[in-house]
């Protein structure tokens, strides 16, 4: 595939991520959700009162969305707009990012643009963009830190890293993934010891640039060196609590626990952290789930299970999404995951810097484990998920670069010199 052409494919595949992101936003008349109160954080920032919620200092959700929001706030009455405008530009940053990085990884041009259209068009991804979350920034930083890793030499690495820092500043979830990354430059890499030591401290520097200011700001404002946020804690009980348990996990089956029940295990919750500071509260409900775990590993256990099935759902919930949505996610779904098998079969993948593709997939999947999760919490690892089922081992319109498989072989980038650019 000619350099034209491969530009003109990647610019159609990024127009319908962008028309049909757009399409989902009027849908809802631009009337974006924002049920974990990122706009008033944002408003405060934009005037000038810092990262503060009703007037108090807070480190309860990551810093960097509400930062990304505030020249949206500026336009005013417009501000719908301006969101709009920005997850649109993110969700054509995903897609172009993903080509970027299944290139990096040895994937031949139409795998590459294959990986792309599964990251412009995932159903999950892209229904996210009509809200005030996470999801949407933070697929396009995963997106950013795998294109970097792609890289040859060290500062390819330093990008991947400071991408990665990022992302934990907007889901500090992420930040799973990065570790096991960090763990893979140094036990997956190629080169001598010293070589591969270098990768991993320059990944782990990377990394912790991007933290520090946040850190050493709810060390001054706070009082404590919060590297990520306080919101770990209730996140954590949330999906893990005796009315849970019993109205969920022991409940019938296909409940979803939300609405009434949850708002009022949430009000036991604030009578209960009264009067605590935000981190105390957080070490006070982690410390409370443990002693659940201690209690009742049994079915401490079984909501480990139900939390995975829920993540690797094929079906969001009836009772939370509409019927065409529901439909659209299991038809786009079932032959994802059977092209995701087939690409973590390919030995390639566990090399370096792939593997990072597939460590940022276990990382969040580790972490959502244990905290709350719903079939939503996939999507910033879409673009990894992407590129793995991209690189899936059966012929694509026949031969395609380095073979049966559709795979360009990726020893030239996994030999370059670490310094080399």
């Amino acid at each position: 595939m000619n350099r034209r052409l491969r530009s003109y494919l990647l610019l159609a595949i990024v127009l319908v991520a962008v028309v049909l992101r757009l399409g989902l936003m009027a849908r809802s008349s631009l009337n974006f959700d924002d049920p974990d109160n990122y706009l008033p954080v944002a408003r405060s920032l934009a005037a000038g009162e810092g990262y503060s919620f009703k007037g108090r200092p807070t480190a309860y959700r990551p810093p960097l969305y509400p930062l990304l929001l505030v020249p949206s706030l500026a336009l005013g009455r417009f501000a719908p707009w301006g969101v709009a405008f920005l997850h649109l530009l993110l969700g054509a940053g995903t897609v172009a990012m993903t080509a970027v990085a299944a290139r990096g990884f040895g994937l031949s041009e139409r795998r590459a643009s294959i990986a792309a259209a599964i990251a412009a068009c995932d159903p999950v991804l892209a229904w996210q963009s009509k809200s005030v979350m996470t999801e949407t920034p933070a697929a396009f930083l995963v997106a950013a830190a795998l294109a970097g890793l792609g890289r040859p030499g060290l500062r390819g690495v330093a990008l991947g890293g400071v991408a990665y820092g990022l992302a934990g500043l907007c889901r500090p979830s992420l930040l799973a993934g990065a570790g096991l990354t960090v763990l893979a430059a140094f036990f997956a890499g190629p080169g001598r010891w010293k070589e591969r030591l270098t990768r991993s401290v320059v990944l782990v520097l990377s990394i912790g640039v991007c933290l520090l200011p946040w850190t050493l700001r709810n060390l001054v404002v706070l009082g404590e060196p919060i590297v990520t946020t306080t919101h770990g804690g209730y996140t954590l009980a949330l999906a893990n609590n005796p009315v849970y348990y019993r109205e969920i996990l022991n409940g019938p089956p296909g409940r979803v626990w939300t609405g009434d029940d949850q708002w009022r295990w949430w009000n036991s919750v604030n009578e209960e952290t009264a009067g605590m500071t935000e981190t105390q509260a957080d070490r006070y409900l982690q410390a409370r789930v443990w002693r659940l775990a201690r209690d009742d590993p049994r079915d401490f256990g079984r909501s480990i299970l139900a939390r995975l099935r829920h993540f690797w759902g094929i079906v969001p919930a009836s009772s939370v999404y509409p019927r065409a949505a529901r439909l659209a996610t299991f038809a786009w779904t079932l032959p994802l995951w059977l092209a995701l098998g087939l690409g973590a079969l390919r030995r390639p993948l566990w090399r370096w810097p792939s593997i990072s593709a597939a460590l940022a997939v276990i990382g969040l999947t580790l972490v959502h484990s244990l905290f709350w999760t719903d079939l939503r919490m996939r999507a910033p690892i879409v673009p990894a998920i992407a590129i793995i089922a991209a690189g899936a081992a059966w012929p694509v319109g026949g031969r395609d670069g380095g073979g049966a498989a559709g795979v360009s072989s990726p020893a030239p980038v996994f030999r370059r010199s670490l310094t080399g650019d």
